[in-house]
């Protein structure tokens, strides 16, 4: 999805707002693979409270990537702020949308 926006923002506006959505879309993609690999990361089976735990932490360290991130795409490389938040909400809606087909067969008779 975030390479089919870039083509999209290359075409209609140029190479700088297509890397610009292409950041936004590795900051998501980065940001909620360190969340993946610090929770699940060796596989091993944890109780409960230890798992919940590593969840919470995980979130906030996520957060906190997510800001300084922006903050450095947006600081230091000058992208475009509109493109860059747009490649990030594509990478979230991608998660959500993955969801639905889990959906329907959750449902309960």
């Amino acid at each position: 999805m975030a390479l089919a926006l870039a083509v999209v923002c290359t075409v209609a506006w140029g190479w700088s707002t297509a890397g610009a959505a292409l950041t936004g879309a590795a900051i998501g993609v980065v940001t909620n693979l360190y969340m993946a690999v610090r929770i699940f990361g060796n596989g091993a089976v944890r109780p409960a409270e230890q798992v919940l735990q590593r969840f919470y932490s995980a979130e906030a360290v996520k957060i906190a990537m997510t800001v300084g991130l922006f903050a450095l795409a947006i600081g230091a490389f000058r992208v475009a702020f509109l493109p860059l938040i747009v490649g990030y909400s594509l990478t979230l809606m991608v998660y959500w949308l993955a969801l639905l087909p889990v959906r329907a067969k959750l449902e309960f008779k």
